[in-house]
């Protein structure tokens, strides 16, 4: 019978075989696995773009290739919270560094702008008071007569204005995450969003806002899968009246 150390010295004295490696199979299932995330990184990218150029500006370059949407056409839309696409995309939540400071006292567009056919509208809850935050629905619809593919921004901007001047943005920080948009003609994309009432304007004053009439409307940022169908747009909602009591 092989004692113990017969059987190391026996281990020992073997030759082992040589494992032969493929480093260029290796290298190919190591850039396989990275694609999906360098996709979801680059889409977030676009996005983010995107995003830096629409907000807070009083202008859109391309506001006359633009059409704005004649109709909302009915169709069973798809409720999306504020965090959703969180399995199919990266998501971020980075510091503003001036962001909204920027969009606060901006001048915002009151025309509506459908690129690709897509129309946002904006439905706040009622009533509202003239503090706190108020809560809606920004439902995203294609009005076109063919499918409409891309990615959006997760959150839509919100601003609250008072004669076309924004005196509050949401949301309070560039979250740089996106969800994918496939939509056929009709169908419809919902967010639950949410907004503080105060006035920003006003905030070394303590920023309280008097009730009254004023107006909200909200954006998107919208990129197609396809470059060749166009670059990153801004779809834009027209103003709508909310009554703060």
């Amino acid at each position: 019978m092989v004692d113990e150390n017969e059987l190391r010295a026996h281990l020992s004295a073997a030759e082992h075989p040589a494992i032969d490696i493929d480093a260029a199979a290796v290298v190919s299932r190591s850039k396989a696995r990275r694609r999906p995330r360098q996709l979801a990184v680059g889409a977030v990218g676009v996005l983010a773009a995107a995003s830096l150029l629409f907000a807070g500006v009083t202008t859109f370059p391309r506001t006359g290739e633009l059409t704005a949407g004649t109709s909302v056409a009915e169709d069973s839309g798809v409720r999306m919270d504020s965090d959703a696409g969180a399995d199919t995309a990266e998501s971020f939540l980075v510091p503003d560094e001036g962001g909204i400071a920027e969009t606060c006292g901006a001048i915002i567009p009151t025309t509506a702008a459908s690129p690709y056919g897509l129309a946002i509208e904006l439905d706040i809850a009622s009533p509202v008071t003239a503090s706190g935050s108020a809560f809606g629905t920004v439902r995203l619809t294609n009005t076109s007569q063919a499918a409409v593919i891309g990615t959006t921004a997760s959150v839509p901007d919100v601003n609250l204005t008072r004669d076309t001047i924004s005196i509050s943005h949401s949301p309070d920080a560039q979250i740089l995450s996106v969800v994918p948009v496939n939509l056929q003609p009709g169908q419809s994309i919902e967010f639950a969003v949410s907004i503080a009432i105060y006035d920003c304007t006003m905030i070394d004053a303590g920023g309280m806002i008097d009730p009254g009439i004023y107006t909200v409307s909200t954006s998107l940022a919208f990129a197609p899968t396809d470059p060749e169908d166009g670059d990153a747009a801004e779809v834009r909602s027209s103003p709508s009246t909310i009554v703060l009591q």
